[in-house]
């Protein structure tokens, strides 16, 4: 069985990332016989602005904060990361949470669930894409995007997922469980080395 976090990158009042988020873990109870869904709310977590000294890269943390943190990404093989977009970019919520660790995200797959306006989060996920090379994340290019969400919910404020968006997820969660799974193998052999 192989761990994989979905991390819910906005903690703004009003967000909507909580109805993709928890509808991405609702798809993925579908592969119950390979691999566990955590969801994971950074508004929860509730990480002050990096207060770290010393760089991640050298795996020298001083807050309680940082070490618990630590262990939440750490014990995970990979994630999928529910973003939102902000003036073309990420939400500074999920940078800051990104930028606390290192090697926790090293040699791990991620995938993407963006939403927005018009773009449906892609400027964000493209940003996120040159942070996880850098952090030796592989990213999945099969990702998902909801486009002008806000036009596509009930007078209630929920969002009507359609059959072609779970089909979607569930092309990207193929790839992302796979992928979870033999990176798992790659950083045990890798780990052996060290």
């Amino acid at each position: 069985m192989v761990n994989i976090k979905i991390i819910l990158g906005s903690i703004r009042p009003g967000r909507f990332g909580v109805q993709p988020a928890e509808w991405i873990k609702k798809v993925s109870e579908s592969y119950a016989d390979t691999a566990t869904f955590e969801l994971i709310d950074l508004k929860k977590i509730d990480l002050p602005f990096l207060d770290e000294a010393v760089p991640a890269s050298y795996d020298q943390y001083a807050n309680d904060h940082t070490k618990a943190w630590s262990k939440v990404i750490g014990e995970a093989d990979g994630f999928v990361f529910v973003t939102s977009e902000y003036n073309h970019s990420i939400a500074p919520s999920l940078k800051n949470a990104i930028d606390f660790l290192y090697k926790e995200w090293n040699y791990k797959p991620v995938a993407f669930l963006g939403y927005g306006a018009d773009a449906g989060g892609a400027r964000a996920i493209e940003h996120l894409r040159g942070v996880a090379g850098w952090l030796k994340m592989y990213d999945i290019s099969e990702h998902m995007l909801l486009r002008e969400y806000y036009l596509n919910q009930d007078e209630n404020g929920a969002y009507k997922f359609s059959d072609d968006q779970e089909k979607k997820a569930k092309a990207m969660l193929d790839q992302l469980v796979f992928w979870t799974e033999t990176m798992k193998a790659a950083r045990e052999h890798l780990a052996s080395k060290n």
